[in-house]
């Protein structure tokens, strides 16, 4: 029972730090919107920038060019 207890003072404290860390975030300024969200500018548009522009795509490697080949 008292395992149970800490677990959920641990977890309770967890989320109040994150909590404190996301409000001085914001408080500063700090754009902590998700990718593609309207505070962005993206409105759910995967793929496209707040200036229009399509974002990089990086490239797949060959197939047989990883680390282990050879």
């Amino acid at each position: 029972m008292f395992s149970i207890i800490v677990a959920l003072l641990l977890l309770a404290a967890g989320v109040a730090a994150i909590y404190l860390i996301l409000k001085k975030m914001t408080e500063e300024g700090i754009d902590i919107a998700a990718p593609g969200s309207c505070r962005r500018g993206l409105c759910g548009k995967p793929g496209s920038s707040a200036c229009g522009q399509p974002e990089p795509v990086a490239e797949e490697a060959p197939p047989g060019g990883g680390p282990r080949a050879g």
